[in-house]
């Protein structure tokens, strides 16, 4: 039964954390809409057009309304969250880790959306996720936030120097998260992210570009590619450190 809980929850949150991520960067105001609207003609969903997964499947992957394809960020997040919870829930139980791996996928989530569609990153969300973790920290240890903000410096100075070094292959929005992340876990946990963003990354580009060389001077959103690296430590701990050590 908690299995079931935790999949309809964890569907609808990630529904809104969509929303979020694709009105934040335009500066839209959705908190205090009353209704729910179309994406692309502004008309009021009914309820049966906002289930998550299932309305998207109905509607064969258009707005019911004006029959517009659907971004396809949104099908692809409401199926990956109840899957990563429930694997999470199986993993760690509803324990500390379980709360901090959840609230770092919801940043990671916002992310991925606003990269996907507008290939942007916005600031102000990186900045509340800072300010959310800096009073956690803090209220939890004075000692652990003084760890984190070590962690936050040294990833500063790496991240940077790697952005000057590689200035073409990383957007400066993916470094400041990338510097978020070493506040936000352990710094070795940020290295096992950032190895496998990279190689993931470069494998779906490399064989991408096979299929469609215009691809090859296209921008590539590497958000998707962090968010990958993320799960995949959360789902493995320590194995895939201990195995590169």
């Amino acid at each position: 039964m908690i299995y079931f809980h935790l999949v309809v929850y964890s569907t609808i949150f990630a529904s809104f954390l969509h929303v979020v991520g694709m009105n934040v960067p335009l500066r839209n105001s959705f908190i205090l809409r009353v209704s729910s609207q179309c994406d692309f003609c502004g008309k009021k969903l009914e309820v049966g057009q906002m289930i998550p997964i299932l309305s998207f499947i109905l509607q064969g992957g258009k707005s019911a309304c004006c029959h517009k394809p659907m971004n396809k960020t949104y099908i692809a997040v409401e199926l990956m969250s109840p899957f990563f919870v429930c694997l999470l829930y199986a993993l760690y139980g509803f324990t500390a880790t379980f709360y901090l791996y959840i609230t770092i996928y919801s940043l990671l989530l916002i992310l991925f959306v606003s990269d996907v569609l507008y290939l942007c990153i916005p600031d102000g969300i990186l900045l509340s996720y800072f300010i959310i973790f800096a009073i956690l920290y803090l209220y939890q240890n004075p000692s652990t936030f003084l760890s984190h903000l070590y962690q936050l410096i040294i990833g500063l100075f790496l991240f940077l120097l790697l952005y000057l070094i590689v200035r073409n292959g990383f957007g400066f929005g993916d470094i400041k998260l990338l510097i978020l992340l070493c506040f936000l876990l352990s710094f070795k946990e940020v290295v096992v992210v950032f190895i496998i963003a990279v190689f993931s990354g470069l494998l779906v580009i490399t064989l991408v570009s096979l299929f469609n060389r215009k691809l090859r001077t296209q921008k590539i959103p590497f958000v998707p590619f962090i968010l990958i690296g993320f799960i995949f430590n959360a789902c493995t701990g320590d194995l895939f450190w201990n195995l590169i050590l």
